[in-house]
């Protein structure tokens, strides 16, 4: 975690908002996106890099230049395992950092949006159903008995708070700790939990056999939304942020401390007007271990006006392609779901979707000026049953060079719940940030599982360092100050 991040660290551990290297610190936007799986593989002839570039080759697109993107360029992984998925995207609002004078305290605002996508357990035919469709052809025909699986979708609008301060100096030993309060709107939540379900793919003799029908032997589930009006509608008021007016609504909490090994700290120290103090510009540490959980609480949807639900136990029920056309957004889908199992249309509920927490920590050292080797631990705390929000699994390790205008690392990660090896290449130049762990799934080298990315634009002020012991007396007086002095000639 680099000493210059500012506010994005505060997402790792908010004790970083104390002993900033900046006296203030805005970010102005960010964004990442995420995603990992065990059963989906990317094997498109096209690297993703020219995917989101808009640069793929004609041979790959139609008399139009769309791009085609047939199903044959997801593929799979076919184990008999269970299943999951986790997507996420995240735009980074601007944010602002402020270190306290004295240089023991800071505190900070940020606020972001976040999409979270998460499927689990999802038993192997259910997943290459959303895979490759109806015309999947070895699904075709044959009934799948025992099937469950769990989704997950998400979308929060998060304001949050942090303070943090320095709690012993003591010569080599330095300990700080840090707390986020969050603020969270629910702008979107769909869930659907099937506990047990049979499903058979056959050809539908009303189109000639060219569309397929899914029947459902037997099914229990459980599944509910929020209408889109719980994001049309939103307005960053006091009523939407602390009031009634959303979806949903709750509160977060990330907890952090940090301690750092410093032998040689007197190298960064003086004394001012008798008091001992430390230089804010520097890195003191040899060694420093971080260690947080982020992401404790939940969010409850329990506004009536976008919030339903419905549980269903059926038998002999049909998913037909007809009862699925020219449907009006959420509400439209899923009184077709309802509808095709016999149930009536979802009614007004309430549940409470939980965060990913997780759980943080990290060892960074300082091999030699600007040159540090960080290893990163991230491990979700939420159970594949928790209704909600799960964190992915990591273990990275990457060597950075890290100066205060620029900055290169390269993150070598064991990523999607330490499944897939990563070699990503991650950068800071100026305000620009940007970066990936899997560099490999940009340009399209083996199939990928994982693939994600992040970049954005932020900025500050460093902190001052000590005045010279030598300076010139009286000092001068601030400019802003000289503008208002009366001038006085006898």
């Amino acid at each position: 975690m680099s000493n210059y991040a500012g506010t994005q660290a505060l997402y790792h551990n908010p004790a970083f908002v104390a002993d900033s290297r900046h006296s203030v610190f805005l970010n102005l936007v960010g964004a990442q996106v995420y995603m990992a799986g065990n059963h989906a593989k990317y094997n498109a002839p096209f690297s993703i890099a020219s995917l989101l570039t808009n640069t793929v080759p004609d041979q790959y697109r139609n008399e139009r230049g769309a791009i085609r993107f047939p199903r044959s360029y997801i593929g799979e992984t076919s184990n008999g395992n269970l299943k999951r998925l986790n997507v996420g995207a995240e735009v980074r609002l601007p944010s602002l950092l402020v270190t306290l004078p004295g240089g023991r305290y800071g505190m900070a605002v940020t606020s972001r949006t976040r999409m979270l996508l998460n499927t689990t357990q999802v038993t192997e035919p259910v997943a290459r159903l959303a895979r490759g469709g109806t015309r999947e052809s070895e699904l075709m025909n044959q009934e799948f008995d025992n099937q469950k699986g769990n989704l997950h979708f998400n979308g929060l609008a998060e304001v949050a708070f942090s303070f943090g301060g320095v709690v012993l100096d003591d010569e080599t030993d330095f300990f700080k700790a840090g707390v986020t309060v969050k603020r969270l709107v629910g702008l979107y939540n769909a869930h659907a939990e099937i506990q047990d379900a049979s499903f058979e793919v056959v050809p539908d003799p009303a189109y000639n056999n060219r569309k397929e029908i899914i029947r459902l032997p037997n099914i229990t589930t459980r599944y509910g939304y929020t209408s889109e009006g719980a994001f049309q509608n939103f307005r960053p008021t006091p009523g939407w942020l602390l009031g009634g007016n959303p979806a949903g609504s709750g509160w977060g909490l990330d907890l952090g401390v940090v301690y750092e090994y410093r032998p040689d700290v007197n190298k960064y120290s003086y004394t001012e007007k008798g008091i001992r103090k430390r230089d804010g510009t520097k890195n003191k540490y040899l060694y420093r271990l971080a260690v947080s959980l982020t992401d404790i609480g939940r969010v409850n949807f329990n506004n009536p006006t976008y919030v339903k639900q419905q549980e269903v136990t059926a038998e002999d029920k049909e998913f037909r392609y007809d009862n699925f056309q020219k449907l009006q957004g959420s509400d439209g889908f899923f009184a077709a779901v309802s509808s095709s199992l016999g149930a009536p249309a979802p009614q007004p509920a309430s549940f409470k979707s939980v965060l990913p927490t997780a759980f943080q920590a990290s060892l960074d050292y300082n091999i030699k000026p600007n040159v540090y080797v960080n290893t990163l631990w991230v491990q979700n705390l939420r159970s594949p049953s928790a209704f909600g929000m799960k964190a992915e699994s990591v273990l990275a390790f990457t060597p950075r060079y890290e100066h205060r205008w620029y900055e290169l690392s390269v993150p070598v990660s064991l990523m999607n719940r330490y499944s897939s090896l990563g070699i990503g290449l991650a950068g800071r130049v100026g305000p620009l940030w940007f970066g990936t762990d899997h560099l490999t799934s940009l340009l399209n080298i083996g199939k990928p599982k994982v693939f994600n990315f992040y970049f954005g634009v932020s900025a500050g002020l460093f902190r001052r360092p000590p005045l010279s012991p030598t300076r010139c007396w009286p000092l001068e007086t601030p400019w802003w100050k000289r503008l208002f002095q009366r001038n006085e000639y006898r």
